[in-house]
């Protein structure tokens, strides 16, 4: 009888079958020595949300949430894990890494078992497990805990924290960021508005520990050997996996995504190619899509900058008509007064010509006429007169008294006479003296010289 060869995942799909029927309760997760000794405030009682009343319709559209969901922003007072009165706390990282409301029933079956919040899942924890969830549904087995609970193990990051992981030595999931910085600030809050007795399907209490509760062995276990053999050794990237077409096509948004390509999937084995296929064409639209809105974008930019810079330039040729109106008129008024200052000029030397011709004549005539002899005689005898009266004055302050020193020559009328005598002797005795010396001449010839 043949046998079949004992693999590692025909050994693994043999110890999952073979759980025993009835649960099976392990311990809780405690929180180790170190965080019972640390005086220090767990991180949710200090973080504070940094959203903005601007982010609800972001939130809404990328969470697929229909007019039953409401969505408040927290108050900088507000904590995730104390929420007002029904409403519940969850991240915006959370929504960009596949989380979709309402939530579906496998995932919230999920979190029903492992008694925690939604809200505590790291949102690498989503991408991971809708892409197992879209794996296994694509090779028709039931997303029920049982299944799940023998993939993935819940690992605990600290208090209120906790991620999921591949259970034993499978690791067919990657390419997670390996971090979102700032995430546990992106929190804001949401409640159903419909008056379901159970909206949410499972507990939605915040917690710091789980309970680790080995699920129920359905009627029918399913067989997972196919799906491992089908998973060894292949590489399925996460974030190409819960691509909203994808998640639409298997039941975990309500957004209404068309496909982007051909499923094909009796026409093509379950791997790489389809995946490939899948993601390659969604990679295409997407990256046509970006390069559209971003041309778009650019588009809009330059618009709005053509039309700023045309009403700058209006702006500027009024300023600049406004600015060459008045320089010109500035101009011309600089011009007609300094044509008026020339000519002004002009006259006023022409003027100054004249004057100065009309100036000088009169001089010419002034010092012709007898009037200026008469002044000038008034002007030598007033000061011969003050002379004269001055050192008479001199002459007897010194002590020579008229009685003692008569002195005649100081009368000036006398002098005055005796002036005009003296110019007539002189005139007289002139005449003779050169008659003199004529004869002189005449009886003393020069020698001759000799010979």
């Amino acid at each position: 009888m043949f046998s079949p060869s004992i693999t590692p995942v025909s050994s693994t799909a043999a110890s999952i079958d073979s759980v025993p029927v009835s649960p099976e309760t392990k311990e809780p997760w405690l929180p180790d020595q170190a965080e019972l000794g640390s005086s220090q405030p767990p991180w949710y009682e200090e973080k504070s949300s940094n959203l903005r009343s601007s982010d609800i319709s972001f939130i809404k559209e990328k969470g697929g949430m229909s007019d039953s969901f409401e969505v408040m922003i927290p108050g900088l007072n507000e904590r995730a894990n104390r929420p007002p009165r029904g409403f519940h706390s969850f991240y915006i990282n959370q929504l960009e890494m596949g989380l979709r409301f309402p939530l579906p029933r496998s995932i919230a079956d999920l979190f029903q078992h492992i008694k925690i919040s939604p809200s505590q899942l790291a949102p690498n924890s989503y991408s991971f497990l809708l892409s197992l969830a879209i794996l296994l549904r694509y090779h028709n087995l039931p997303l029920v805990p049982y299944v799940l609970m023998q993939l993935i193990k819940i690992k605990r990051l600290g208090p209120g924290k906790f991620y999921l992981s591949h259970k034993g030595d499978h690791a067919f999931i990657k390419g997670n960021p390996s971090s979102h910085k700032g995430w546990m600030s992106r929190f804001f809050f949401v409640r159903r508005v419909d008056r379901k007795r159970d909206p949410w399907k499972c507990d939605m209490s915040w917690r710091d520990n789980i309970f680790t509760l080995t699920p129920r062995t359905p009627e029918r276990s399913p067989n997972l050997t196919s799906f491992l053999d089908a998973m060894r050794e292949k590489s399925y990237n996460a974030p190409e996996l819960i691509q909203e077409d994808l998640l639409c096509a298997f039941g975990f948004s309500r957004r209404g995504v068309e496909l982007v390509g051909d499923l094909g999937i009796a026409a093509m084995a379950w791997g790489d190619e389809v995946v490939r296929r899948l993601t390659r064409a969604h990679r295409t639209v997407k990256a046509s899509r970006r390069k559209f809105d971003e041309a778009m974008g650019r588009h809009a930019e330059m618009v709005a900058r053509l039309e700023e810079l045309e009403v700058l330039r209006a702006q500027d040729e009024v300023v600049a008509a406004a600015q060459r109106g008045g320089l010109e008129a500035e101009l011309a008024t600089e011009k007609e007064a300094r044509a008026a200052e020339t000519r002004a000029r002009e006259a006023l030397g022409a003027e100054l010509e004249r004057a100065n011709a009309r100036a000088e004549r009169a001089k010419e005539d002034f010092l012709k006429s007898p009037e200026f002899d008469s002044l000038l005689v008034k002007k030598a005898w007033g000061y011969f007169k003050d002379g004269f009266w001055g050192c008479l004055a001199q002459f007897r302050s010194n002590g020579y008294s008229k009685e003692e020193h008569p002195a005649s020559f100081l009368d000036l009328q006398q002098a005055l006479e005796n002036l005009d005598d003296d110019d007539d002797a002189e005139d007289e005795e002139e005449e003779p003296e050169e008659g003199e010396v004529d004869g002189d001449a005449e009886a003393n010839p020069p020698n001759s010289p000799k010979p």
